[in-house]
């Protein structure tokens, strides 16, 4: 027997998964009591897919008479990783639920629970968790906090009930203040309840939160203080914004346009050529240069300009063909035999039949 569970064991290092599970097979078969054999061969098939056979061994590990209290609970919370892995997260959340019932700080099981209740919609009850989830690891409760408002908020928006959805972004930004995906919707709802003074802010505020909704938001956030006749405002968040983030092409390009709009052609050119200066790979400033200097009628200088754009689409290519070096992660012998690091990413299974 020792020696079968050498084998298996130096197979699982050895990242041969077939002789592992043979090995194994063979313990489980002469000696089903040997629960640590048991626990990795259940493992093992989690691991390789399949999900269906590993979760009818922790079953039926769950309905023997000789197994102690201890075992029936590592046994509960492996058939809720069972569940997660296989994707059938109402089972996976009523599984983690029974291990929290009986270690009430289980933070594996509250972590799952709260991830979960996004995939369930349960968000009442995930927001229940995550505080208690915040006494166990704070950081994992706010990243999971954060995205159960906004999932909460957007079911809410979906349903049509906007008043909802705006006491939960504010409530979600009383917490996370720089949240600029929160700050974008609560924008959203503003502008439809007409309010666009307070939309123009909380888009200005999105913006300044989270570099990525500038594209989407500044467009809006330009015919909002249009509209109010307040473009000066415009500029003064643009420059703000070219100041704390001078490589960002969206605010320079925008800036020029701001120029353009007044009729200053000379400043939008030296905008974008300021720009380059500082993020001279941007094929993004190069061709809104080349197009403005075009349409400026300084066709000599387009063309330099577009010279230099090819250079940089040129260095841009060799970047990324260095960059594409394919990073496999080798998986490790230890989760097998370690309960602590089984893993609960969910998989795709097909036509798992699992008891009812």
């Amino acid at each position: 027997m020792e020696a079968a569970l050498r084998r298996s064991l130096r197979a699982a290092v050895a990242h041969e998964w077939e002789t592992a599970e043979t090995w194994l097979e063979r313990i489980v078969e002469v000696d089903s009591a040997d629960l640590d054999a048991y626990h990795a061969l259940a493992r093992l098939y989690r691991q390789q897919g399949a999900v269906g056979r590993a979760i009818r061994m922790h079953q039926n590990l769950l309905l023997r008479v000789n197994v102690g209290r201890l075992e029936k609970r590592d046994a509960r919370l492996e058939l809720a990783r069972d569940f997660d892995a296989g994707g059938f997260s109402e089972r996976a959340a009523a599984g983690y639920e029974e291990v929290l019932d009986e270690t009430p700080k289980h933070a594996e099981a509250l972590q799952r629970l709260v991830s979960l209740s996004l995939v369930n919609r349960t968000y009442v009850r995930g927001l229940a968790l995550v505080k208690r989830l915040r006494r166990v690891d704070r950081s994992a409760a706010d990243s999971l906090d954060l995205s159960l408002h906004l999932a909460q908020a957007d079911a809410q928006i979906d349903v049509g009930d906007a008043d909802a959805a705006r006491s939960t972004l504010k409530r979600c930004l009383r917490r996370y203040k720089d949240c600029g995906a929160a700050w974008s919707r609560l924008g959203a709802l503003e502008a439809e309840k007409g309010r666009d003074a307070r939309a123009v802010d909380a888009w200005r505020k999105a913006v300044l939160a989270d570099a990525t909704l500038t594209t989407s938001l500044l467009p809006k956030i330009e015919a909002g203080f249009a509209a109010r006749k307040k473009t000066r405002d415009y500029e003064k968040l643009l420059r703000i914004l070219a100041n704390e983030r001078p490589t960002d092409a969206d605010v320079r390009i925008a800036l020029s346009r701001w120029y353009v709009s007044r009729g200053e052609i000379k400043d939008a050119i030296e905008e974008l050529s300021r720009a380059i200066e500082v993020a001279p790979d941007s094929v993004k400033l190069r061709v809104a240069l080349g197009r403005q200097l075009l349409d400026g009628g300084q066709e000599s200088e387009a063309l330099k300009a577009y010279g230099n754009l090819l250079d940089a689409l040129e260095h841009d290519e060799l970047s990324l063909a260095s960059a594409a070096v394919e990073d496999t992660p080798s998986s490790t012998a230890s989760g097998l035999w370690s309960s602590s690091k089984s893993s609960t990413s969910p998989s795709k299974n097909a036509g798992v039949e699992v008891d009812t």
